[in-house]
């Protein structure tokens, strides 16, 4: 009689705990509903990029982010809403950064400063030691880059080139046969001027120093199958071996390091192609120069006006080489 008695009072007990567990859990329900329909649902966003704030997206209905998030190819992050309300535009306006930085903005960070200050001392220490024994092989090198204008504006006209030379005296020549006198002339000063601004364009990143690096060793390679005197030679054979020393290094040892050299060698034949103009087709005539060949192409051009018209395009080269280069480093490409 007491077991009977005791289990039926236990009985009784969990029947009455179980009334009111399910009649709290009814209140707690009702104050859900009240609080749904008094307030507004928040809405929640399901991050697929932490590296991007989502102030700088436009954020859609959950079809529409479900098509966005399909194209993984995007440059933007995809952001999602977990309720099923209308879409709500975050910012439209944002910009990117994607693309070339034509207006430069943004610099001049530390890279862009260091370029802009090697490229200024190169200048000072060109003009201190123009005259000196020191610049004698990159005034070769410069001329041996107006010689192999005149050649490489043959060969893309059609023309065949015999011989290629360049003496101690600074002076060069380029034997060639056929293509388009009116595009080979004036490919010696102008090319010199148009390739030095090449140089400075390609140092401001690291792989594109390295081609144009390997570029240059390939033209001297080559010139040297046309039929070459010995300074030429030795030339060539001691700027290849140079350039593909600092390549090792940089490849291997330190970088940037190659880009120093490739800059330098911007600087140097881009200056030497406009006070080559200068000196040559300006403040003086030469016979046989390449002012006076383009006088006979154009008789009413005197050697003075043709000298004057080289000069401006060359100095635009130079400034267009500097501009792209900051272009390049400040687009996130150096």
């Amino acid at each position: 009689k007491v077991l009977s008695l005791s289990t039926a009072i236990f009985s009784a007990f969990l029947a009455s705990r179980a009334r009111a567990s399910g009649a709290a859990a009814t209140i707690i329900e009702q104050e859900k509903e009240k609080q749904q329909i008094t307030t507004p649902q928040e809405k929640l966003y399901l991050r697929q990029n932490p590296l991007v704030n989502p102030n700088d997206l436009i954020a859609t209905s959950d079809s529409d982010a479900a098509d966005s998030f399909s194209s993984s190819t995007t440059t933007t992050a995809q952001w999602l809403f977990t309720d099923e309300q209308e879409a709500i535009e975050l910012d439209q306006n944002t910009t990117t950064t994607s693309g070339a930085n034509w207006k430069v903005e943004g610099c001049c960070g530390t890279y862009e400063t260091i370029f802009l200050c090697c490229f200024a001392a190169y200048l000072v220490v060109i003009k201190l030691l123009w005259n000196t024994f020191i610049m004698k092989p990159m005034k070769l090198v410069a001329v041996f880059v107006h010689e192999f204008g005149h050649a490489t504006a043959c060969w893309l006209t059609g023309g065949k080139v015999h011989g290629i030379e360049v003496y101690t005296n600074e002076g060069g020549v380029t034997k060639y046969s056929g293509g388009w006198r009116w595009f080979v002339i004036p490919a010696g000063y102008l090319g010199g001027a148009f390739w030095g601004a090449v140089f400075v364009v390609f140092s401001g990143d690291r792989w594109a120093s390295l081609g144009i690096a390997i570029l240059f060793c390939v033209g001297m390679t080559v010139s040297l199958f046309f039929a070459p005197n010995g300074t030429m030679v030795g030339l060539n054979i001691g700027f290849i071996v140079l350039t593909i020393a600092f390549i090792l290094v940089d490849q291997l040892v330190i970088t940037p390091f190659l880009q120093f050299l490739t800059l330098f060698y911007g600087v140097f034949i881009g200056i030497f192609s406009v006070y080559d103009i200068w000196d040559d087709l300006i403040t003086r005539t030469v016979e046989g120069s390449d002012a006076h060949a383009c006088h006979k192409l154009i008789p009413c051009c005197l050697p003075r006006c043709v000298g004057v018209q080289f000069a401006v395009v060359a100095l635009v080269f130079q400034g267009l080489g500097l501009y792209l280069a900051l272009v390049w480093m400040t687009s996130g490409s150096a």
